[in-house]
Parts: C-alpha cells; sequence; structure tokens
C-alpha cells in the first residue's frame, strides 16, 4: 500500500468513524425524554421559570414542561426525592435540600441558588401596621407564622436565638402556605410573620404589616443569603443528559433577561403569584446564580447556613454544599 493510498484509507475511516459517532449521539437524544416536570411554589424565586415558560423557551428546545404546583417547600424535595418531578424551580428551598440529601444522599443537585443581601433582603419579620410590638425581642409569649418545613423553622430558631428567645418556649411558631400567611396576619391568627416575597411586598404595599427585622437571615445567618435553590434529580440527569443540558440552558437564558432587565421581566410574575398588577412594579427581584456562576465565596455564605443544621441537631454532621452543587461532568 503506497502512501497515497495509505492517507486515502485514513481520510476514509475517519469520515466513517465520524458519521457513526454523530449519528449514535443523534439516536442517543432521541431516545431521551423531552417531557420534564418541574416543581414550583407560588413565589417570586420562581421567576426564571414563569418567564421561559410565557416565552415559550422549553418549546424553542423541543422541550414540554409540566408545571407542578406545590404550596410547602417541604413537598417540593418530597417530590423530586420519590421521582414525581424531574426538577425543582429556583423556589425550591436550599436547606431542605441539604437535609434530604444528607438523608438520602446522590439523589439531587442545586444546579442554581437564589437569594439577596442586607440591602434587598429575602426575608423579613413583619407585625400588623398597628401593632404596638416594635423589636423582635417583644414576640415573647407570641405567635410566628413561617413557610412550613424543616428550613424556616431552623432559621426561625437561629434568629430568636440570636435574639435571646427559645423557639415554641418562648415563641410558638406556626407554619402557614405562603396563600394563608398574609390573612392570619391581618386577621391577629399570629402576632408576627417571617416574611418572603410576594408576601413582603403584599404586607407593606397594602398597608396590613410593619417591619420590625429587616433582613433577619442575611443579618444572623449568611450575608449574602441564599434560601432557594433550584435542584435537578440524579437519575433523571443520567439517563436524559441531553435534555437535561437543554433545561438548564433556558434556565440560564431566562436568568440572563432577568439580570440584564428585571423591570422587564417582572410582568411574568403575574398568574404565577398571588402579586396584582400594581404589587408587582413594587416586588423586590431576587438574585439568581447558575452552579457555573456561584464563587467560592457564595459557597462559604451557603456552607454558614447549612451549617445551623447541625448546630440545632437537624442532622448529626456537617452538610456539605460542595457535594450538592451540580456539574456537567455528571452526565
Amino acid at each position: 500500500m503506497n502512501n497515497k493510498t495509505l492517507v486515502s484509507f485514513i481520510i476514509a475511516v475517519l469520515v466513517v468513524g465520524g458519521i457513526w459517532y454523530f449519528a449514535s449521539n443523534k439516536q442517543e437524544a432521541k431516545l431521551e425524554t423531552t417531557k420534564v416536570k418541574i416543581a414550583n411554589l407560588p413565589i417570586t424565586d420562581g421567576l426564571p421559570l414563569y418567564l421561559a415558560l410565557e416565552k415559550g423557551y422549553f418549546k424553542d428546545d423541543g422541550l414540554d414542561v409540566e408545571l407542578v404546583k406545590f404550596e410547602a417547600p417541604n413537598q417540593l424535595i418530597d417530590a423530586i426525592m420519590s421521582g414525581q418531578v424531574d426538577f425543582t424551580s429556583p423556589s425550591g428551598a436550599m436547606g431542605i435540600t441539604g437535609v434530604a440529601d444528607f438523608k438520602n444522599p446522590d439523589k439531587v443537585k442545586i444546579y442554581v441558588a437564589s437569594g439577596d443581601d442586607e440591602k434587598t433582603p429575602v426575608d423579613s419579620v413583619f407585625v400588623k401596621a398597628d401593632s404596638h410590638i416594635t423589636s423582635i425581642q417583644e414576640l415573647k409569649g407570641k405567635k410566628l407564622g413561617i413557610l412550613p418545613g424543616i428550613q424556616w423553622r431552623t432559621i426561625s430558631t437561629h434568629i430568636l436565638a440570636k435574639n435571646n428567645l427559645v423557639a415554641n418556649k418562648d415563641v410558638v411558631l406556626v407554619e402557614l402556605a405562603p396563600s394563608l400567611q398574609v390573612t392570619a396576619l391581618a386577621s391577629g391568627e399570629i402576632d408576627a410573620l417571617l416574611a418572603l416575597e410576594p408576601m413582603s411586598t403584599t404586607l407593606r404595599a397594602k398597608g396590613i404589616g410593619k417591619e420590625i427585622l429587616r433582613a433577619a437571615a442575611a443579618t444572623t445567618i449568611a450575608n449574602p443569603f441564599f434560601p432557594g435553590a433550584g435542584a435537578v434529580r440524579v437519575d433523571f440527569a443520567m439517563k436524559n443528559p441531553h435534555t437535561t443540558e437543554k433545561v438548564l440552558r433556558v434556565f440560564a437564558r431566562a436568568i440572563k433577561e432577568i439580570r440584564e432587565n428585571p423591570d422587564q421581566a417582572r410582568q411574568y410574575l403575574k398568574g404565577y403569584t398571588p402579586l396584582d398588577d400594581a404589587l408587582i412594579a413594587q416586588a423586590s427581584i431576587h438574585k439568581f446564580k447558575m452552579y457555573d456562576e456561584i464563587t467560592n465565596d457564595d459557597i462559604a455564605m451557603i456552607q454558614k447556613f447549612y451549617d445551623i443544621f447541625s448546630t440545632y441537631k437537624i442532622v448529626d454532621k456537617q452538610m456539605d454544599f460542595k457535594h450538592l452543587l451540580y456539574s456537567p461532568t455528571l452526565n
């Protein structure tokens, strides 16, 4: 075989091999599901999902997304851990995801964090506008409303402890779904509320509540504070790497738009949260960070948050956030 023939033979092998490789990859992608179930709470953290749905970004990528609604953070993580859904939106809970992974490892990974800092907090403690209570120390003997689940019970316990109060001894914690919280404070069913968006905006704008502790978590746990997290089910990602890549690409695209034009993006809160047009204009928009944008400083802050779960004996060892952070090499 002369050199010319040998070169031709090698080229032919490479061409055939390339065709086979791309054909097999295309076939593999065809075998993946395009049906995706995403769990969500009706809060502002879900904005990237709402924007992507309304602007048809999932459909543009050939994905058929089913939005699965829940009323409590623990319900989202229960759904993804049991395989009922494939992803949670950024409205999922960072702490609950960590606890779930600690107790049943390697079933989920976090692909996005949602939160903010002291200047634009994700949470504050409110009392009724006409209440005589002016500080959190005055909540002794009172009832404090919180989101259901271990995350906000633990956060509330820590905030109270930093103010020399003992949860469920000095202050009774009352777990309430987001849709019930504003009414509960207005009616006097609870004396105070650890409120997140969109409840905070509703309380301020309608004159129902006044803040007695702003940026409660950011000032007592970590600053910035990331209570929200989007998670992907590991077995789904491994069986459907191309679909997973597409979903995360859509979320990254939506987050980029929110970051560049938050005032334009906030309109997509309508219909997905209880906010009307007037309240949407005042709603605080959280900061979102995809897995490849999370810095070492962010990791340190999230780890400080995770450490309170071992401090209050929710878990018997320190949880490791780095272990939970999504990586494309998973696929």
